[in-house]
């Protein structure tokens, strides 16, 4: 594993100030191709969801890609009619300064919720973004999507000849349920659409869908992951190394996210064991990673055991207390609390942050 971003052959990737951002920060970010590839993605389940999410929720029904064109600092949500025509409008010119099918676009848009897109800086921007393409671009994208964020999070994993690569983003509005971020994943494996689709949900539900860094599930979010087959080698050769190396990749960006979170000193990783089931498992660290209460205790260093019992006993989870134990280990940059539910063999791992007055900061001034 590699805490850096390796392009997968026949990927390119750029990031640039288009003049969204009044920062004056890289805020247009392209990934490219050099061929079609099997695509996959997996959206936010927010009822309000923004246009861009509308556009590639029908763009990946063709299992399909090419492009995935994503600007920050503009959400393009609860924008109306204009909102969809302005998503419409990054994927065609996207299409049309890479020399590519329109259907084979993705689009994305991340930042401030019910503001107008800045289409004319935009439109300027998208020519000039795909002219900066080069397979060195990743940094750059990366950079480019980050919102609150401070830092980029990029990963590059090898498995034989296959490189599974992938960037995020994510620091506040995180509640996955899928996930409250972007991330986007590359690999030059050949696999099949559908076998794609399978391993990125799955992967999914075990890592971005676990963490959260304040229970606000936002309008904007998805992973979406290209497979070009350039490498000439299948997935299915080595179908459980390339899965885990999969995982991996969903992880470390998943535990990223969680560290990042906006105002966070410390990562808050839980261990769920012992559950009647999956689902329980689940449950039970969840309420761990988003009780405030705790969050709180974990940032002041107080191991105040009272505010695990309130979070695992307001689920409704089975849970034998005669068995019940928990340990709570504090750390300079991570807390791990490890809870054995005594009822059965099901586990899980959730991943959270502390609660800050940084948090509180950011997000009153949010929009201002």
């Amino acid at each position: 594993m590699s805490e850096k971003f390796n392009a997968p052959k026949g990927f390119q990737a750029a990031g640039i100030t288009c003049g969204i951002k009044k920062s004056g920060k890289p805020d247009l970010a392209l990934v490219y191709s050099e061929v079609p590839a099997a695509a996959a993605a997996v959206f936010t389940t927010n009822q309000v969801k923004g246009a861009p999410v509308l556009v590639s929720m029908k763009q990946i029904k063709s299992g399909k890609a090419q492009a995935i064109i994503s600007n920050a600092g503009n959400a393009n949500v609860w924008t109306g009619g204009q909102g969809m025509k302005d998503a419409w409008m990054m994927v065609d010119e996207t299409a049309k300064a890479l020399g590519i099918n329109p259907d084979h676009v993705l689009v994305t848009s991340t930042g401030v919720i019910a503001k107008p897109m800045p289409v004319a800086v935009i439109k300027a921007g998208i020519p000039k973004l795909a002219a900066a393409l080069s397979s060195e671009g990743f940094s750059s994208a990366a950079r480019a999507i980050l919102t609150t964020d401070t830092r980029e999070k990029v990963i590059t994993v090898k498995v034989g000849n296959i490189t599974i690569s992938g960037f995020a983003k994510g620091s506040g509005m995180i509640a996955p349920g899928m996930a409250t971020m972007h991330a986007f994943i590359v690999t030059d494996a050949i696999i099949d659409h559908k076998s794609l689709d399978k391993i990125l949900k799955n992967a999914v539900a075990k890592t971005f869908n676990m963490i959260s860094v304040d229970n606000c599930p936002s309008t904007s979010d998805c992973v979406m992951v290209l497979a070009n087959g350039l490498s000439k080698q299948r997935a299915t050769s080595n179908k459980q190394q390339f899965t885990k190396a999969f995982e991996q990749v969903c992880e470390y960006l998943a535990k990223e996210i969680a560290r990042d979170g906006e105002g966070a000193t410390k990562l808050m990783t839980v261990k769920i064991s012992g559950a009647k089931d999956l689902a329980d498992a689940k449950l039970v660290a969840k309420a761990i990673i988003n009780s405030f209460l705790l969050k709180a205790a974990v940032y002041g260093k107080d191991k105040n055991v009272g505010r695990i019992l309130q979070a695992v006993g307001s689920t409704k989870a089975k849970i034998n207390w005669d068995k019940f134990k928990f340990n709570w280990k504090m750390g300079t940059a991570e807390d791990v609390i490890t809870v054995f539910l005594g009822a059965g063999q099901a586990k899980t791992v959730g991943w959270g942050c502390d609660l800050t007055e940084g948090y509180v900061k950011i997000n009153a001034l949010y929009t201002t």
